[in-house]
């Protein structure tokens, strides 16, 4: 496994690089890095009623699969490695929520989205689950995924057993993460 951690650091470090990507705290090794954009998919309500439009920019969040990779490295069991994936999103949320509140763009910033291929309890931390329309766009984000989701998973044999996981959109609106994860501290007096 560490043969491939380094090559998948070598490959992070390029992409980062070249993505235009920014640490929400690189210090306290915080599992997001993230870019603003804007969103160009099809029209999207979510369960708050925040409506997402073509052109709404929101703040795209990237897990740091070296890092958690690393830490994970001797975690061999699957259930274990999820729930330390959960709590590892689950600590870095607020510090998600500060870093958009202190952000300039704060106020046209609509809300935060994500793609994963493991979308399995995270409506818990918040997030809401959409389809990704674009059968294009979906098939690029599998084929880009799947050598990830692959070496991430302790038994090679076994993950080509399971069903062909389809990548997702993950999306939490501004208010949401500022309701569940900002700190009374950081609000405005």
């Amino acid at each position: 496994m560490g043969t491939w951690i380094q090559l998948w650091s070598f490959i992070d470090k390029f992409y980062f690089s070249c993505s235009q990507l920014e640490y929400v705290n690189r210090k306290e090794k915080n599992i997001f890095r993230v870019k603003l954009i804007r969103y160009h998919g099809q029209h999207l309500t979510l369960s708050d009623g925040t409506r997402i439009c073509p052109n709404d920019l929101l703040l795209k969040i990237h897990l740091h699969n070296c890092l958690l990779m690393d830490e994970m490295k001797n975690i061999l069991n699957d259930t274990k490695r999820a729930l330390y994936v959960y709590h590892r999103v689950q600590s870095s949320l607020p510090e998600l929520a500060h870093f958009i509140f202190k952000h300039p763009q704060r106020d046209n910033i609509k809300g935060i989205i994500g793609i994963t291929m493991l979308s399995r309890g995270v409506s818990r931390l918040g997030f809401e689950v959409k389809d990704i329309q674009n059968r294009y766009y979906r098939n690029m984000k599998q084929l880009y995924m799947k050598p990830m989701f692959i070496l991430c998973h302790p038994d090679k044999k076994g993950v080509f057993r399971q069903k062909n996981p389809v990548p997702k959109f993950l999306l939490m609106s501004k208010e949401q993460i500022f309701n569940k994860y900002l700190q009374a501290q950081d609000l405005p007096t």
